[in-house]
């Protein structure tokens, strides 16, 4: 197996467009009602958006190939980019997406260590992401990677308001 990553390009749009939406849905589509999903998609993943995120200079978008076949993307930002707002010391890891076909393959852990390669690169001592609080396989894997519980917001998806836990990691100097 062989993996590439790759920054996606204005090019590649529609094709993040796709996965976002697949990855998202196979994610959290069966914890909730098919109108608050596609909600949800339509409004975070339109190519409007998604344009104006891949555009910002504190973001990156990665996609992740196995193979030469596309199997999932990571998104970091950092400074006024965060979901969030932590101070300037952090970087967060908004999105890590595996396609259901490349699930449990080791892949997430591959992103994982690329987006601290990039937090290292931009010379953040912290890293953070969000996790909803019912996702337990990922808050078990965030947890093997060395996060730690700091706090917690709410998230609305179309009529539902949920809470994500916010974790946070200290990386070594």
């Amino acid at each position: 197996m062989t993996t590439t990553i790759r920054r996606c390009t204005l090019d590649d749009l529609e094709i993040l467009q796709k996965v976002s939406a697949e990855t998202y849905l196979a994610t959290f589509g069966q914890y909730n009602t098919p109108e608050n999903t596609q909600a949800y998609i339509h409004d975070a993943y339109a190519l409007d958006v998604l344009r104006r995120e891949m555009t910002n200079k504190n973001s990156e978008f990665y996609f992740l190939f196995v193979d030469q076949e596309l199997a999932g993307y990571l998104k970091v930002n950092i400074l006024d980019a965060q979901s969030e707002p932590l101070d300037d010391s952090f970087m967060e890891i908004q999105r890590i997406y595996i396609r259901v076909p490349f699930k449990r393959m080791g892949l997430g852990k591959v992103l994982m260590e690329f987006a601290i390669e990039r937090a290292k690169a931009f010379k953040k001592p912290h890293v953070w992401l969000g996790v909803w609080e019912k996702n337990f396989p990922a808050q078990k894997f965030y947890q093997s990677m060395g996060f730690e519980h700091y706090s917690s917001h709410k998230f609305v998806m179309g009529t539902s308001t949920q809470t994500d836990y916010i974790l946070k990691k200290e990386l070594e100097k």
